[in-house]
């Protein structure tokens, strides 16, 4: 995530709420917010493009799923 240059980063771990989940193989649920000035002028898509390129090592054992919310710090002020 580094590469983003993250102002602010939370992650949620929502696993609990999805265990017995059929299909999953390991890694947990997790809900991760990031906010950043490399989504300024990007498509939802694209943002989620750029953050699962940063966190893609992870999905091979620690992610089963992620939600993503990925603002500007524009975007976020307003929240």
């Amino acid at each position: 995530m580094a590469s983003l240059n993250p102002s602010h980063l939370s992650i949620q771990d929502d696993s609990a709420l999805h265990a017995g989940h059929a299909g999953n193989t390991g890694g947990g649920h997790y809900t991760l917010t990031i906010v950043s000035d490399v989504f300024d002028g990007l498509m939802l898509i694209k943002r989620h493009r750029l953050v699962n390129e940063a966190a893609k090592d992870l999905f091979a054992s620690d992610i089963h799923a992620l939600s993503i919310i990925a603002k500007t710090p524009a975007e976020f002020d307003k929240l």
